[in-house]
C-alpha cells in the first residue's frame, strides 16, 4: 500500500478509540508543516499542497466526527474550513493560468493575444486573493494552535462506546458515499448536464478522500482502487475547469474588457472553439471510465475489504516436547500401520483366553 496513507499501529482490527485520533492527527500534520511555505503563494505547489491537505482533513473529521464532543469539533472543523476557502481561489488563480498559458501553444496569433489577456487578468485577481489567504493564515495562528489540535483529537465524546473495529464504522462510512456517487452517475452521462457532472465530481472527491482516511482497512487492495476513484475525480475535475473557463471567457464583462484591450471577438472565438474541443474530449475520458468502472464491479472493491476483517493472529502454540531431552521422549504405544483394524491383520493370530468355561449347573448354590 503507499506509504503515504499508512498510519502506524492502525489496521481493519483496530478499535475507534485506538484508530480515530491516529487518523486525525496523521491528516493534520501536513497542513500544519505547509503553512510557511503556502503564505505568499511564492511556492504554488505547496498551495496546492496545503489545500488537499486542509480537505483530506475536513473529511476525515466529517467522517469521525460523531466519536468527539460537538462544540470542540465545531470549533475546529470551522478553522479547517477556514483554510480551505483562503487557498481556494488562489490556487484556482493558479490552475487557471497555468492552464490557460499552455493553450497558446494550439491556437494562431490572434488566439495568442487573447490567451494573454486572459492570464493577465487572472495574474491581477490572484494578487487581491493573496493578501486574504495571508490575513486569514495569520489570524488562525496554526503554529500557536497546533498543540490544541492534538489535544482535540485524542479527547473521544466517549471513549467507552468506541470499541468497534474500525473495519466496520468504515463499511457504512463508504457505502453512503457510493451511494451517493453510483444514484448520480447516470445524470452525469448526459452531456449537458454540467451541472450534475460538476457535482459528481465533488462526490467522487468525498468518495476517494474517505477510502483514503480508512486506507489501513484495504491493505493490499488500495492502491488499484485509489487509482480509480482518482481517475475518475481527475477526469470530471478537467472537465469542470474546461467548463469554469468557458463561462469565464464568455461573461460580458470580460468580453468587453477585452474589445478595449484591443482583443478582437474572432480571437475570444478561436480559444472558446478549443476549450469546447478540450471540454468534449473530457467528457469521453468520463463515460470511458463509467464503461471501464461500473458501479456493480467498483462497489465489491470498495465493500468487500472493510466487510473480511482478519481474525486477530494467535501466538504460537510450543510443541510439548520443546525442551524435552531425546532420552526422555516417550514413544507412541501403538505404530500406525499396526493397528487391529490395519490392512493384513489375521484374526487368528491372536492370543486366545483358554481359561475353562463354566457350567452355570456346577457352581454351588
Amino acid at each position: 500500500m503507499n506509504k503515504r496513507f499508512i498510519v502506524p499501529g492502525v489496521d481493519a482490527r483496530t478499535t475507534l478509540a485506538q484508530a480515530a485520533p491516529a487518523l486525525l492527527l496523521a491528516k493534520a500534520e501536513p497542513l500544519f508543516d505547509l503553512e510557511d511555505a503556502a503564505r505568499g503563494g511564492a511556492d504554488a505547489d505547496a498551495v496546492h499542497d496545503m489545500r488537499v491537505a486542509s480537505r483530506r482533513l475536513r473529511e476525515a473529521m466529517r467522517l469521525l466526527g460523531p466519536l468527539y464532543p460537538p462544540k470542540a469539533f465545531g470549533t475546529w472543523y470551522k478553522r479547517v474550513r477556514r483554510i480551505t476557502r483562503a487557498l481556494g481561489p488562489v490556487r484556482d488563480s493558479d490552475v487557471f493560468i497555468e492552464d490557460f498559458t499552455k493553450l497558446g501553444n494550439h491556437v494562431g496569433a490572434e488566439g495568442k493575444r487573447a490567451v494573454a489577456f486572459m492570464v493577465g487578468y487572472r495574474t491581477g485577481r490572484r494578487e487581491h486573493e493573496l493578501d486574504v489567504l495571508d490575513a486569514e493564515l495569520a489570524g488562525l495562528d496554526l503554529a500557536e494552535n497546533r498543540r490544541s489540535f492534538e489535544s482535540f483529537a485524542r479527547r473521544l465524546a466517549d471513549p467507552a462506546s468506541a470499541g468497534e473495529p474500525l473495519a466496520g464504522f468504515a463499511y457504512g462510512a463508504v457505502a453512503e458515499r457510493a451511494a451517493t456517487v453510483f444514484g448520480a452517475q447516470p445524470a452525469a452521462l448526459v452531456s449537458e448536464h454540467v451541472t450534475r457532472q460538476h457535482e459528481l465530481r465533488i462526490d467522487y472527491k468525498r468518495l476517494r478522500y474517505a477510502v483514503e482516511v480508512f486506507a489501513p482497512c484495504y491493505g493490499d487492495s488500495f492502491d488499484d482502487l485509489h487509482e480509480t476513484l482518482t481517475a475518475f475525480q481527475d477526469t470530471l475535475g478537467d472537465l469542470h475547469d474546461m467548463h469554469v473557463f468557458l463561462e469565464m471567457l464568455r461573461a460580458p464583462e470580460r468580453i468587453e474588457a477585452a474589445a478595449r484591450a484591443g482583443v478582437s471577438a474572432d480571437a475570444l472565438a478561436e480559444v472558446e472553439a478549443l476549450l469546447e474541443e478540450r471540454a468534449h474530449a473530457d467528457f469521453e475520458r468520463f463515460v470511458g471510465l463509467v464503461s471501464a468502472h461500473p458501479a456493480e464491479a467498483l462497489l465489491p472493491e470498495l465493500l468487500l475489504p472493510l466487510a473480511r476483517v482478519p481474525e486477530p493472529e494467535m501466538p504460537p502454540v510450543e510443541p510439548i516436547t520443546a525442551g524435552v531431552s531425546e532420552e526422555l521422549a516417550v514413544a507412541a504405544p501403538v505404530v500406525v500401520g499396526e493397528e487391529p483394524w490395519a490392512e493384513g491383520w489375521d484374526a487368528a493370530e491372536t492370543v486366545v483366553d483358554t481359561a475353562p468355561v463354566v457350567d452355570p449347573g456346577d457352581i454351588p448354590v
